[in-house]
This record gives C-alpha cells, sequence and structure tokens, in this order.
C-alpha cells in the first residue's frame, strides 16, 4: 500500500513519516517508497526528467496504460520478498513509558520556639 502512495506523494516526507511512526520492516519500506515512487511518471526524478523530454509522458492514465506492468511487477515483487524473506517489523518507536508516582518528600512540622 505505501508504495502505491508513494507513486502519487513525494518519497522523502512519506518515507520520514513511517520512520517516525515505527514498525516497518526496513527492507519493505525501502522496496516500496524506492519502487512503487517509480510507478507514475512524478513519483521519481528519473520520471519528470524523460516526461520533459517527451511531453506526451505527462498523461497518467498514459504512462499506466503503457506501463502497466510496472505496478504489476511491484505487486509480485513485494509478494515474493514477503515469502522469501518473510515480515520482520521493528519494534514501534511510540511505546508508552510506564508511570512511576512520584512522591514528595515528608515535611516536619515547623516547631515553635
Amino acid at each position: 500500500m505505501l508504495g502505491f502512495v508513494s507513486a502519487v506523494f513525494d518519497n522523502i516526507p512519506l518515507t520520514a513519516l513511517a520512520l517516525r511512526q515505527g514498525g516497518f520492516d526496513w527492507g519493505f519500506l525501502a522496496f516500496a517508497v524506492g519502487f512503487g515512487g517509480s510507478m507514475l511518471w512524478f513519483g521519481s526524478s528519473a520520471g519528470v526528467a524523460l516526461s520533459n523530454m517527451f511531453p506526451e509522458a505527462k498523461s497518467a492514465v498514459q504512462w499506466l496504460k503503457h506501463g502497466w506492468h510496472v505496478a504489476f511487477a511491484y505487486v509480485v515483487g513485494f509478494m515474493v520478498m514477503l515469502a522469501v524473506l518473510g515480515w520482520h517489523p521493528d519494534a514501534a518507536h511510540k511505546v508508552a513509558a510506564p508511570v512511576t508516582p512520584v512522591l514528595a518528600p515528608a515535611v516536619a512540622p515547623a516547631t515553635a520556639q
């Protein structure tokens, strides 16, 4: 799913968000934002450079119509990685720390002199 989102949105903020949230397998995260960002012409620098050379490539519909095999290869590659490597996510970074009560020191009552 992250790869398809990465095809539409910029990879850098999306990766930063995923890293802040934690709970991702690093290999799958790199695959998703790296490969997924190339599914549409505006998702990668190479796609933008290519579409500047060939203006007819700026149609997302044409890009998907003639490049459907890229999205298919992304899904197949993800499934192969999952089958071969398995899913091993890092621990989430937002784990709540146990709350320990803070006790105020006992103060002796002031004595009158």
